[in-house]
Order: C-alpha cells, then sequence, then structure tokens
C-alpha cells in the first residue's frame, strides 16, 4: 500500500492543506468566542501535528496575546520566526508583543528587520499601524515622566517610530505630522515646521490637518501651549 505523502512539510503524520486550514480557522473561531482554553487545546494539537508550520505559532501567539499573555506570546511568534527566519510577518508579530510589554526600542529594531525582509501577508500596513502606535505610546509616557534624561529618551524613541512608520507608508501625512508635535514638545520649531509641512502636503484628514495648523501656530510663535493630548 503506497503511502499517503502530507501536504504539509515537516507534519507527524499526513495532513491536507484543507485539514490544516480547518484546524487553524477552528483556533481562531474558539478565540473570536472567547473560549481560549479551547482554542489552546486545538493550537496545541495542531503544533504537536506540524511543528514546523510558522502558522501554527502565530495562532498560539495570538491566542497569548489576547489574553494580554504577552511574553507567552513573544515566545511563540519568535518560534514562528525560527522556522522562518525571512518571515518579515514574524518580526511584526515579534514587535507587537514587545510594544505591550513596553519594549519600544526592541520593537522598532525587529519593525526594521521587517522592512528589509519580504513580505509574508500584509506586513506593511500592519507594521505602519505598530509604528504609528508605539510613537503615540512613548509620547504619552514622556509627558507623564519626571525625569529629564528618561523623558527626553521616550521622545526620541516617539521620533524613531514616526520615521520608520513613514518608511513603511510614505504616502501617509499623519506619522510626519505626529513626528511635527513630537518636535514642538521638544522645542524644535524649525524641525517641526519641516515635518508638519511635508505632511500637509500628502492629503491629511481633516483631523490631521486641524492638529498640523495647529502645531505649525505653536512653532511659530503665534500661540505658547503645545496641543493637550487627545
Amino acid at each position: 500500500m503506497a503511502e499517503t505523502k502530507s501536504d504539509i512539510a515537516g507534519s507527524i503524520l499526513p495532513v491536507s492543506k484543507h485539514q490544516a486550514m480547518l484546524m487553524l480557522e477552528s483556533v481562531y473561531l474558539w478565540m473570536d468566542l472567547g473560549k481560549f482554553d479551547h482554542a489552546r487545546e486545538v493550537a496545541n494539537g495542531a503544533a504537536a501535528l506540524m511543528p514546523k508550520t510558522k502558522q501554527v505559532q502565530f495562532a498560539l501567539g495570538t491566542i497569548e496575546f489576547n489574553q494580554q499573555k504577552y511574553d507567552k506570546a513573544l515566545q511563540a511568534f519568535r518560534a514562528a520566526q525560527r522556522l522562518d527566519p525571512k518571515s518579515a510577518l514574524a518580526r511584526a508579530h515579534c514587535a507587537e508583543a514587545l510594544i505591550f510589554m513596553t519594549k519600544t526600542g526592541e520593537a522598532l529594531k525587529e519593525l526594521q528587520s521587517a522592512r528589509d525582509l519580504e513580505d509574508d501577508g500584509g506586513v506593511p500596513e500592519f507594521a505602519y499601524r505598530l509604528t504609528v502606535f508605539a510613537g503615540i505610546g512613548e509620547v504619552e509616557r514622556a509627558l507623564k515622566e519626571t525625569n529629564d534624561k528618561k523623558r527626553a529618551e521616550r521622545f526620541e524613541l516617539a521620533i524613531r517610530a514616526y520615521q520608520l512608520a513613514s518608511k513603511f507608508e510614505p504616502d501617509r501625512a499623519e506619522p510626519r505630522i505626529r513626528l511635527g508635535e513630537v518636535y514642538v514638545l521638544t522645542g524644535k520649531n524649525a524641525e517641526a515646521k519641516a515635518a508638519v509641512d511635508a505632511g500637509l502636503r500628502l492629503s491629511p484628514s481633516d483631523e490631521e490637518k486641524a492638529l498640523a495648523d495647529k502645531l505649525l501656530e505653536i512653532a511659530g510663535g503665534k500661540v505658547k501651549e503645545a496641543p493637550k493630548k487627545r
């Protein structure tokens, strides 16, 4: 009797692509229903059956991430990264966990590496949103920081995040305008004007344009207070 061939490389038993897809879909279905124990049980079974499939590790990481167990999520995403070192999506998922662990510097390194790899699943948009989110988080933490050195470090991380966001989505106005906001908050008015002007040339939304106009007023010395955080 001929041996049944598996569609999934490295699987312990023969598995068709359809079977693998159904297992992963059931994991996400259980998550959508809030049944994380059920989702984990199915995902662990899939991992045992398909130990070399990165999508299973993505699923395991997502289970932990959705339960705010970011360190465990990172472990799973790292496992996916080891299975496919050229996966930009694996690095982006690692960055996502690191951002929620407030390890923004490490996250930005992962996202920069992701940018240099081949897109394997909508990475530019995902990474763009992560970098903007990371920048916003660092600005909020900087504004609450009482130590001058630590505050400056957080503002610098925000600058790096928005600059990277602009590389992922060069046609988006938001990261440039937000970059201008950081420059205003740090008293770098010339840099603020340049960043905001660059954003205004990229068809900003009404909300973004309103913020940009306010920032230009501050940078030009027409008003004294920086915009309040929303």
